[in-house]
């Protein structure tokens, strides 16, 4: 599981952080140890590692922190009462995770008019469930490639299933495509505490576009992906993944960026 989580290009924070919330609660289910402080240290070791996983994902760690932190101060002599403890907090996560992600959706979706042309970047599980909130309505949704991992393509198929018919742009094509919109709606990874955020490379430009050309930009993320820091880790992937095999290049592939927060127009939570 910590290897998935780890290695995981296609699933946003939230997502990311729900299927470890499964996985915790999976293994405390499925141990098989006797020893009370064996069964502690394997969860307690296994929950920390989740937690700095993925440093750009904020959600991660702080969902995890809602049962790591009540589990640590379990002082019974009970396995059976701590397996419980670790179940319910995971499914108390869970729930809520869901009803925050529900209320950012509500909160976008009354941001949004018929008729508007909105541009979107990478994937968020917040912004699928907003878009097919608005997939009977008259929008139009311009999609980026989002290289290098194209979760654009994964978005546009989404969109085409909903009955939708997105436009599917490189990111090289945002700043020629941004004077048709009216509205940027991307998702974040993390909120930090002077209002920036971190999200996909390629949102900075697109919101840089947006800014020139006049259109809002609007960050629609859970509150469980504030941190009360400006601190933060980027998370830089395989070269490879850049499909460049020439001898004497360096070759970048970082995947996050900090987006500051004079280029952000609302946070929508």
């Amino acid at each position: 599981m910590l290897n998935d989580i780890a290695n995981d290009r296609t699933h946003g924070s939230t997502d990311l952080a729900l299927l470890a919330l499964d996985g915790i609660s999976k293994a405390a289910n499925a141990t098989d140890t006797v020893l009370l402080a064996v069964f502690q240290q394997r969860m307690q070791s296994l929950i920390r590692s989740l937690q700095s996983s993925r440093p750009s994902m904020v959600a991660l760690n702080n969902l995890l922190e809602r049962v790591r932190l009540p589990i640590s101060q379990f002082n019974s002599r009970d396995l059976k009462a701590y397996r419980k403890l670790i179940i319910d907090h995971c499914a108390e996560a869970k729930s809520f995770a869901r009803e925050a992600q529900s209320q950012a959706v509500i909160e976008m979706v009354n941001q949004i008019k018929p008729g508007d042309v909105i541009m979107t970047h990478s994937i968020s599980s917040t912004i699928k469930k907003v878009l097919s909130r608005l997939s009977k309505t008259r929008v139009h949704i311009i999609v980026t490639e989002s290289r290098p991992g194209d979760e654009g393509k994964v978005l546009a198929a989404y969109l085409v299933a909903l009955g939708m018919r997105p436009t599917y742009i490189t990111e090289a094509q945002i700043n020629l495509w941004m004077p048709r919109a009216n509205k940027v709606v991307v998702g974040a990874d993390a909120l930090l505490e002077d209002g920036s955020i971190i999200n996909k490379c390629g949102t900075s430009l697109m919101a840089m576009s947006a800014r020139y050309h006049g259109v809002p930009v609007y960050v629609c993320a859970e509150s469980f992906k504030q941190t009360n820091s400006n601190a933060y880790e980027l998370e830089q992937m395989d070269p490879g993944e850049l499909k460049l095999n020439v001898a004497g290049v360096k070759v970048s592939n970082w995947y996050f960026e900090r987006v500051a927060p004079d280029l952000i127009t609302k946070w929508i939570h």
